[in-house]
């Protein structure tokens, strides 16, 4: 039961992040964005990426694999579309 809660709060907590990566790229307007908010988030992903993989945790694993690919991308848009 525990791996099922853990996918899910994974998936929720990545799927979040989507809308915001997809409108910044689709509008290029980013200015309601923080570069230092997402960048902290960005670290704090890393950072639950590698402890994952420390404790071989497979839900830990991917969601914060797949969510810091779409934050990568959210920093990417701000710092295009400055």
């Amino acid at each position: 039961m525990e791996l099922y809660i853990g996918y899910l709060a994974g998936t929720m907590g990545t799927i979040c992040w989507i809308p915001q990566a997809w409108r910044a790229w689709s509008t290029r307007d980013t200015s309601g964005l923080s570069l230092a908010a997402n960048l902290m988030f960005l670290l704090t992903v890393s950072l639950w990426l590698i402890y994952g993989l420390m404790v071989g945790d497979m839900p830990l694993i991917l969601a914060n694999f797949c969510a810091l690919l779409i934050v990568i991308s959210i920093v990417l848009a701000k710092l295009k579309y400055k």
